[in-house]
């Protein structure tokens, strides 16, 4: 008994070892203690995939947005295209026909005219605020041989269109001073270097000066006028002049073709009743009157 040497207690040491390490499994303390905080702070929190070898290259965002960029300034070019007016108009002239022809100005006149209009406006480079009125309004005004103007502009081409109308002729006043076309409000539309035919010359003794643009006769007078030429032409009478006297103010002698007298009337009074009379009191006169033949008395007729 006092000899032998006293065997170390297995199970008090294995009671140790689970008491220094409670509820650790003695199978898996290698690792466990070989494990430090740092190596398990430095652990991955996820899973990190390899790189591919084969994978794509893939452009900059900035570079992907440029075929943006590029249509978007192709279609503000077009925009601004299609939206670009010029100065340059293209006139057409309406309406002309022989007597207004030979007063009437030539197509680049009129273009001319109408770029000066639009270059003195800034905003007439632009479709979408172009003073289309007021551009023909300033036509009409320099020119007064024209009686109607308008201005178009084409969805497609940049060239604006001015149309202008060329007013007829009412009458061709005579004076002193020249022959004028009048309008039929006896506006005076040009003076005239040859005589149409076709029109009422109206031969003024009174010694007025007509202005182009302004009005020289009352249309009243021009209604009158216009009244007993077509009901003469009508009886088979040609007329050859019709007078406005300076002697009197409200007389108007119409002057018949190869007849040596002529016809009196009366500028206040109905120029139908006037013309009737006077159509009758010819027809029936017997002998043919040789001075004259006066209607100016409504209701009566005389003649010398």
């Amino acid at each position: 008994m006092l000899g032998r040497k006293k065997q170390p207690d297995v199970e008090q040491g294995r009671d140790r070892r689970q008491v220094e390490r409670p509820g650790v499994n003695p199978a898996f303390s290698y690792y466990s203690s070989s494990r430090t905080p740092e190596t398990t702070e430095r652990r991955p929190q996820g899973r990190q995939e390899a790189p591919e070898a084969g994978k794509r290259w893939r452009p900059p965002r900035s570079l992907s947005q440029v075929p943006f960029w590029l249509l978007l300034t192709v279609a503000v070019v077009c925009l601004v295209k299609v939206l670009f007016l010029s100065t340059s108009p293209k006139v057409v002239i309406l309406g002309n026909t022989a007597v207004s022809a030979t007063y009437a100005q030539s197509e680049s006149v009129y273009a001319a005219a109408a770029h000066a209009q639009l270059t003195s406006s800034i905003t007439s480079h632009s479709k979408l605020t172009v003073n289309l009125n007021g551009t023909a309004a300033a036509l009409e005004h320099k020119f007064p041989e024209l009686e109607a103007v308008s201005m178009t502009v084409p969805l497609v081409s940049s060239r604006p269109i001015v149309y202008v109308q060329v007013a007829q002729p009412s009458v061709i006043v005579q004076t002193g001073r020249g022959n004028y076309a009048l309008n039929k409000t006896g506006i005076v539309l040009a003076k005239l270097r040859t005589m149409p035919s076709g029109v009422a010359v109206v031969a003024d003794q009174s010694g007025g000066n007509p202005v182009l643009g302004k009005q020289y006769l009352p249309s009243s007078t021009l209604n009158f006028v216009q009244t007993v030429a077509y009901q003469f032409a009508a009886a088979k009478i040609p007329v050859s002049t019709f007078v406005l006297p300076a002697s009197s103010l409200y007389e108007l002698d119409v002057h018949i073709d190869g007849q040596p007298y002529y016809v009196k009337c009366n500028l206040q009074d109905d120029a139908l009743v006037q013309s009737g009379a006077a159509i009758a009191s010819i027809q029936q006169a017997s002998p043919v009157p040789s001075q004259y033949v006066d209607v100016r008395v409504p209701g009566r007729a005389y003649y010398k």
